[in-house]
């Protein structure tokens, strides 16, 4: 593996890029920010809100998909005081939602906004996280499927031309798409950028598992016809105004976003994707399948902001990545409907056997837990 010198992405990240220098896409393009006239962009953003904003006021003026974490609690309170426009948000609920994701979006509400909130039926959700598990190594892929296609449908269904996102990913994990501006949802934009759609997978694939297409309603994205119907774009909040998660954390907290009390599972932080128990399965799949996980994300964002020297980051990600979830293991077997070996067999199938250490017959070397480790952390 071959790791950015500037922060610990290595060249295994799906869309990451690096310059002559060694430098990871996410550090140029972040350094890029420092280019940008930020009231220039917030300018954008106003007239980019007036285009689409219902002007008869009797519409929503957009539609903010939350979960009730920090990035959608500052989303709203900025859309609604801030700016002084009326949002629908939108939540789809997972299975495994906490409690205290439910009290963080009970208190994003009190910021003054109307909110739909969309449970899934647990009988299908159940057997598509299964499905994701096995065939995708992604137990929460009916959980994205929900996220990005059913605020989707709502603005369809009830006429709202503009979603606004949170985060700008080219920015923050260096993606190389031009998401700057509005951006059309066609079946196109989401294929290039998104690749959590059923479009993707063959109905046949689906069948073995008893699925019928009425039962996966709320996980189908809209037809290009619908969406240009309605004319249906998109914007991230972080394309117009300078995102920096550390000070929307202390001012989404004085709003009532808590923290939690511990720290999660494959990473250090107690302020991130507190709204689902099953995250930490997600990243350790990401860290068998590329050979990072979300600590890495983590220790990224914080060099790039100068919080952590790169040593600290480091020490950071080799103490807490790579470790298979205990929290909610039993929870999460039970829900899969699997035993534990047959978890580890999934988990196998989905290693790249490349970035982890081996014995001289080729199997993975596990320590008394259970967990493998990377051959490499760093260049040399």
């Amino acid at each position: 593996m071959k790791y950015c010198k500037k922060c610990l992405y290595p060249n295994t990240k799906p869309q990451l890029e690096f310059n002559d220098e060694g430098v990871c896409s996410a550090c140029t393009n972040f350094n890029d920010k420092s280019n940008i006239n930020w009231e220039e962009k917030r300018q954008e953003l106003e007239e980019v809100l007036k285009k689409f904003s219902n002007k008869n006021e009797n519409n929503y003026d957009c539609i903010i998909p939350v979960s009730g974490g920090k990035d959608s609690f500052f989303q709203t309170y900025f859309i609604t005081k801030e700016l002084g426009y009326n949002p629908l948000v939108v939540s789809f609920h997972p299975l495994d939602q906490t409690d205290l994701g439910k009290k963080n979006l009970d208190n994003l509400k009190k910021i003054g906004v109307d909110c739909i909130e969309f449970s899934p039926n647990p009988i299908i959700y159940k057997k598509l996280a299964k499905f994701g598990l096995i065939e995708l190594g992604d137990f929460q892929w009916p959980e994205h499927l929900g996220i990005f296609a059913v605020p989707v449908q709502i603005a369809v269904k009830y006429n709202i031309p503009l979603i606004i996102w949170g985060e700008n990913p080219q920015f923050e994990y260096g993606k190389p798409t031009d998401i700057s501006k509005e951006i059309l949802l066609d079946k196109e934009w989401n294929e290039k950028n998104g690749g959590y759609f059923l479009d993707k997978i063959k109905p046949r694939d689906m069948t073995k598992y008893g699925f019928k297409l009425k039962d996966l309603k709320p996980y189908i994205y809209p037809s290009d016809e619908e969406i240009k119907k309605v004319g249906v774009n998109a914007i991230f909040l972080g394309s117009y105004i300078k995102w920096d998660i550390f000070k929307q954390l202390e001012l989404v907290k004085k709003l009532g976003f808590s923290e939690d009390t511990d720290i999660r599972e494959g990473t250090y932080d107690s302020w991130e994707n507190l709204d689902v128990k099953f995250t930490s399965f997600h990243d350790y799949f990401k860290f068998l399948k590329f050979g990072f996980g979300r600590a890495t994300d983590h220790a990224s964002i914080e060099i790039r902001l100068g919080r952590i020297t790169r040593e600290k980051g480091l020490e950071l990600v080799k103490k807490h990545e790579g470790r298979i979830p205990v929290k909610y293991l039993d929870e999460f077997l039970k829900q899969a409907e699997i035993s534990y070996e047959e978890f580890i067999i999934i988990c196998e199938k989905y290693t790249d056997k490349k970035l982890f250490k081996k014995d001289k017959n080729g199997k993975l070397l596990r320590n008394q837990e259970g967990n493998i480790e990377k051959i490499s952390y760093d260049n040399g």
